[in-house]
């Protein structure tokens, strides 16, 4: 188990979580100039599109290998086009590349974030469903590591982009975005090449019994090149009636490809990443608008808007995994979900007053305020990371990890493009268009607005996930439909097995010949079973 977790320290701690693209994004299109913030939140949401295509690199992963390797391979590819984006970006002035240029720079460096850390992901799911009792703990390991790792992340980004500029902070990212290497260098993936005389090769179980994945994983691909494309169009609603009509297709091919708990979880991820509408673009020029450009407002610096907020967050994130661990690691996903996503939604009323500007009448200070809300939020929103993250893992068929947590992300992500793209056609309806631009404070006259509806937008995923979220805790194992190796044995009919402490991370490190582990029964012993004899 120790060159998992290295390689989990590696690849998402100092690379993926320590990258800070998404942060930085907006601050260089605001030095660009001229990109009003539905246009932003677009641009984001093109920028993200590798994390709605990773079911097609899942599946590629899991099916064509190079040299017998199913994974180092990839993460190679991926992190080397990153360098090469970061040091364009970074080393290029501001101005000095086209719009599409940067975006598409863009797009390269979330590659290789969302490539290494899928791949990464499924290897840990690989273990994790040999002893799901330690889901719990490794996924805290993981979002704990990851937390720490963006916090130091926002301190060196808040201080390159006041003193220097942020095309400086991309420049920095050279140095993270090769650490990736290095586990593919000595093999801490701890892959065991396939016996194959070709160069590159198919890995033929994973095409046989995957051939619906590998359908649906098309389809995604598809559907998130669309995206791509229809977020550089201006039509705000064009690109949410095609991004609801994606959605909807999407949602039909889970349930004709996949097994009908993976569909129905699939389905409640892609709904209430739809829900969350994001105002995201509006609310950063809400806060960091010099007094010129919007004279009543907060007025944050970069170093308080990224660092402080943030380092508030990550406090209450480890509050929150804490309280998970002690408190709900044995209760119901349901239970969980209800908690976080009715405790988001009511912090999204409450931040009605800081739009509004309610607060400020009684003398509530922004600052205060808004980090009240930045640490409600992070706690309670952890009490759903974490079971998204053991749900994901859980419901991974053998030999298909990678393909399964992809589509599953790739549900998110997509989600999520669509509920950006309605909050943009929001914005524009409601005529909050900010840009950075002097004297622009009626562009946030109804901000207040979009932050109702977006609130109220959370009531049908809460109601949805009543009927669909498997009724397990996390540490309970999930049997698919047709997953016929976790059929071998119903969980009703299983013997209870003490199994000790030393035998159970044995299994986690791997050790199937480890004292005390059980091993697989003999395939005449199976088919007895199943014959009824």
């Amino acid at each position: 188990g120790g060159k998992i977790l290295l390689t989990i320290v590696l690849v998402s701690h100092l690379c993926v979580r320590f990258i800070p693209v998404s942060v930085s994004i907006g601050y260089y299109l605001r030095e660009f100039g001229g990109v009003k913030a539905p246009e932003v939140q677009a641009y984001k949401a093109v920028a993200r599109t590798p994390y709605a295509m990773s079911p097609l690199f899942g599946f590629i992963s899991d099916a064509f290998h190079f040299r017998g390797y199913h994974k180092a391979p990839y993460i190679a590819i991926s992190s080397l086009l990153a360098i090469v984006a970061y040091t364009i970006v970074g080393f290029t002035p501001v101005g000095g590349l086209s719009l599409g240029m940067v975006i598409f720079g863009f797009v390269t460096m979330n590659l290789q974030m969302e490539y290494c850390g899928l791949l990464v992901r499924a290897k840990y799911a690989e273990k994790l469903k040999t002893v799901p009792e330690y889901s719990t703990d490794l996924i805290s390991f993981v979002q704990g590591g990851g937390t720490i790792s963006c916090l130091f992340s926002r301190v060196a980004a808040a201080f390159i982009i006041q003193n220097y500029g942020t095309r400086y902070v991309f420049a920095m990212c050279v140095i993270p975005a090769m650490l990736p290497l290095w586990p593919v260098a000595v093999n801490l993936l701890q892959e065991k090449p396939i016996m194959d005389t070709k160069c590159c090769g198919i890995a033929k179980n994973a095409v046989k019994h995957g051939k619906g994945y590998l359908y649906l994983c098309l389809f995604m691909g598809a559907e998130a090149i669309l995206l791509m494309v229809l977020g550089l169009f201006p039509n705000s609603l064009f690109r949410c009636a095609i991004g609801l009509g994606a959605a909807f297709f999407l949602a039909i091919g889970f349930l004709l490809l996949t097994p009908r708990m993976i569909a129905k979880v699939a389905i409640f991820f892609l709904s209430v990443c739809i829900c969350s509408l994001s105002n995201s673009g509006a609310e950063y020029y809400f806060y960091t608008d010099t007094p010129d450009q919007y004279p009543e407002g907060p007025h944050f610096s970069a170093w308080f808007y990224l660092t402080v907020r943030h380092f508030v967050r990550s406090i209450c994130l480890f509050i929150g995994m804490w309280a998970f661990n002690k408190y709900l690691r044995n209760c119901k996903y349901k239970f969980a979900y209800l908690i976080g996503i009715g405790t988001t939604m009511c912090v999204r009323f409450v931040r009605l007053l800081i739009f509004s500007r309610i607060n400020i009448r009684f003398g509530i200070p922004d600052d205060i305020f808004c980090l009240v809300l930045d640490a409600l939020g992070a706690m309670f929103g952890e009490l759903v990371m974490l079971p998204n993250q053991i749900l994901m893992s859980h419901l991974c068929p053998k030999g298909l990890e990678s393909t399964m947590f992809a589509c599953m992300a790739g549900a998110f992500t997509m989600g999520g493009q669509v509920g950006t793209f309605l909050g943009a056609y929001l914005l524009k309806q409601l005529g909050v268009e900010p840009q950075g631009a002097v004297g622009e404070s009626r562009q946030f006259d109804n901000l207040w607005i979009a932050e109702m509806i977006s609130a109220v937008a959370c009531i049908p995923p809460m109601l949805m996930m009543l009927m669909i979220l498997p009724d397990k805790t996390p540490s309970e194992r999930i049997i698919l439909e047709d997953d016929s190796t976790a059929n071998l044995e119903n969980e009703s009919e299983a013997p209870s097995r003490a199994i000790s402490s030393k035998a159970k991370y044995a299994r986690l490190a791997g050790d199937e010949e480890a004292p005390g582990v059980a091993q697989p029964r003999a395939p005449s012993t199976v088919m007895r079973k199943r014959s009824g004899r």
